[in-house]
């Protein structure tokens, strides 16, 4: 009897899968940059990634910038938010399975940037009276929010809306106001119109990098409390967050009661999780040694977090960028609709064919066939009297098929044994026949469209197509031309004075040339006399008697000895001079210093940081960054690079 050995991970695995296949699936990540490949194809990216929607932040992107290849993937249809600030700055983007297919979709927080229906928006913006309208116009220039809204469907069978808010919010160094103002009222409208949506009676999802952490749990290396918990967007959070081991009172009795309605659904699923970080610095090495905060966050109202949020996890195994995904599972399933909304990408007019790309311009047309002599043509034009203006790009990139026939019968012909002026006769006659034949049948299509109602005058069109074809042949004639002889690449090092004539000039060209070869001349004598030496050799082997071999061997010895003494002792002077004289111009990186704590080679960095130590190079422990109480991290070893030589 046959035994079957069962493997209970596999199955447990399976059944996993099986039992979230019917769950929705959403994702968050910090790409830092969707036009580098990670390795992968963007679709390999997202199939790997395996979630219904995929909202991804830092995408470097802007709409002109955009390529096919990262708007339209099949199996997703995708929402960018692109800055209008600068080029490859910032930009949020969602990408959504079709099977999950949004009912609605919104660029920006503001509701200024959508041109559609209202039926079509997402709405409920929200008070926005205590913004100008320039606060309003600068929040959404930097392409930091696009929202999608899905109908998800419990267990029960009851479907309802559910809004997903993709933000990229700011980032403000210290001492820096005007960006850290910024900041704040980026926060104050995104919660505005969070709140006011989930009056309407949606479910809200806000997720993101929110770019401040929460708690002291979320933060590698904390300062002290008062100086943590003073940080404005730590407050703001406080404000915006539920939680959950709290009576459900406001810590501020002068807050709105609707603040307080988002929660954190990865602290309610784990609480007391240490070291669960989001980023990490890339210039120090800090993921290796876990040196990093949690940034990145999925919040959802109280109602959807407590009832449908199975799973919220932290991805740092997936590699790419400075942050790392969190993935979070509801135990609901979602309805697809029909169709894309307007925002969609598959709808832009450079990837949907109603914006003519410049590319197309530039695609060769099929070559025209000689079939009407030049009689012919002249009669055709006489009777055309409309064309339209369709056939003008149709002439421009003709011509170009014509000189670049004619250049290659040009070439074909020489190569066979024919005179080049032969040549260029017949190219000439190539492409006057072909211009021809351009011109009539060109002419003779602007009969058939003449009843268009678009008056051309004929006359203009036959003397500009006669224009470019003594263009072409000219510039066939003067590429058949042989070509002249190469200058000496000296001639762009040395400087010729003003007035300096042509036979100084090339004298002082020769010196160069015979100073610079002269080391390399005698480096070669070596060589030479060796060859010669072994020239005499070979003549006193050709003969038939030993004997005399050996004696022509012998005496050859002594002069090849001296030979080889006098080369050596030569070469090795010269190398001497040389290596003294690349020492003094060159001198070199300093040398390597060990730093204090590992005995280890030190890593020189430079200053980038604005101020007055900005381009100063300094040596520093080559390990990652890490805690202080860890042994495997970096020392706090420090030390000016000095400028003295």
């Amino acid at each position: 009897m046959r035994m079957i050995t069962l493997d209970y991970g596999y199955v447990r695995r399976n059944l996993e899968k099986i039992a979230l296949s019917d769950k929705m699936k959403i994702l968050t990540w910090n790409i830092n940059g969707i036009r580098g490949n990670k390795g992968l194809g963007l679709k390999q990216l997202l199939d790997s990634l395996d979630a219904d929607v995929i909202c991804l932040q830092e995408t470097k992107v802007s709409r002109e910038q955009l390529d096919e290849a990262s708007a339209i993937v099949d199996g997703y249809n995708s929402y960018f938010s692109f800055s209008r600030a600068r080029a490859g700055y910032s930009g949020v983007a969602t990408f959504v399975r079709d099977g999950a297919t949004p009912w609605k979709a919104e660029d920006g927080l503001t509701g200024l940037l959508q041109e559609e229906d209202e039926e079509l928006r997402i709405g409920h913006h929200g008070d926005q009276s205590s913004f100008t309208c320039e606060e309003l116009e600068a929040l959404d220039r930097e392409g930091r929010c696009v929202m999608t809204q899905h109908v998800i469907r419990d267990s029960s069978g009851i479907e309802k809306d559910l809004v997903i808010i993709n933000v990229y919010c700011p980032r403000a160094e210290p001492d820096n106001d005007i960006r850290k103002s910024y900041k704040m009222r980026f926060y104050q409208l995104l919660q505005s119109r969070a709140e006011t949506i989930l009056k309407s009676g949606r479910h809200v999802i806000v997720l993101g990098d929110i770019n401040t952490s929460h708690r002291k749990i979320d933060h590698c290396d904390p300062t002290n409390d008062e100086e943590f918990y003073a940080n404005p967007g730590r407050k703001w959070l406080d404000g915006f967050l539920y939680d959950p081991a709290s009576d459900g009172t406001t810590k501020d009795a002068n807050e709105p009661a609707e603040h307080h309605q988002f929660v954190d659904t990865f602290r309610l699923l784990h609480p007391e999780q240490l070291n669960a970080f989001t980023n990490w610095s890339s210039a120090t090495g800090a993921r290796e040694t876990n040196y990093g905060c949690r940034l990145d966050y999925i919040f959802a109202n109280k109602n959807l977090a407590q009832h449908f949020f199975v799973q919220c996890f932290i991805m740092p195994e997936v590699m790419g960028s400075d942050h790392c995904p969190v993935k979070a599972v509801l135990d609901c399933s979602v309805v697809a609709a029909k169709k894309c909304p307007p925002l969609c990408t598959r709808f832009m007019l450079q990837f949907s064919g109603k914006q003519q790309k410049l590319s197309m311009f530039l695609i060769k047309t099929s070559k025209l066939k000689c079939g009407l002599t030049k009689s012919q043509s002249m009669e055709s034009s006489q009777s055309s009297g409309n064309c339209d203006f369709e056939s003008v790009n149709q002439e421009e990139s003709s011509f170009d098929d014509i000189k670049l026939s004619g250049e290659r019968n040009a070439l074909d012909m020489t190569d066979d044994g024919t005179s080049s002026s032969q040549t260029t006769n017949d190219v000439q006659m190539d492409i006057k026949c072909t211009a021809d034949c351009l011109v009539a049948e060109d002419l003779n299509s602007k009969m058939s469209s003449a009843s268009n109602g678009l008056p051309v005058s004929h006359k203009r069109v036959f003397n500009d197509s006669r224009k470019r074809v003594d263009t072409a042949a000219k510039i066939s004639k003067v590429e058949t031309q042989p070509a002249k002889k190469q200058s000496n690449l000296f001639n762009f090092l040395v400087k010729s004075p003003i007035g300096m004539n042509k036979e100084s000039k090339s004298n002082d060209i020769k010196s160069l040339v015979e100073n610079t070869s002269l080391q390399h001349d005698r480096l070669n004598s070596d060589s030479k006399l060796q060859t010669v030496c072994v020239t005499k050799d070979d003549d006193c082997h050709n003969e038939n008697d030993g004997e005399n071999v050996k004696a022509c061997t012998e005496a050859q010895t002594p002069e090849l000895s001296a030979c080889t003494s006098k080369t050596d002792s030569m070469s090795s002077s010269e190398a001497s001079n040389s290596t003294f004289a690349w020492k003094s111009l060159l001198k070199g990186p300093p040398q390597t210093p060990l730093c204090k704590g590992h005995k280890e080679p030190c890593a020189l960095r430079t200053v980038k940081k604005s101020g007055p130590n900005r381009g100063r190079q300094f040596w520093t422990c080559s390990r990652p960054e890490g805690h202080k109480t860890n042994p495997e991290a970096r020392c706090d070893y420090f030390v000016w690079v000095s400028n003295k030589k």
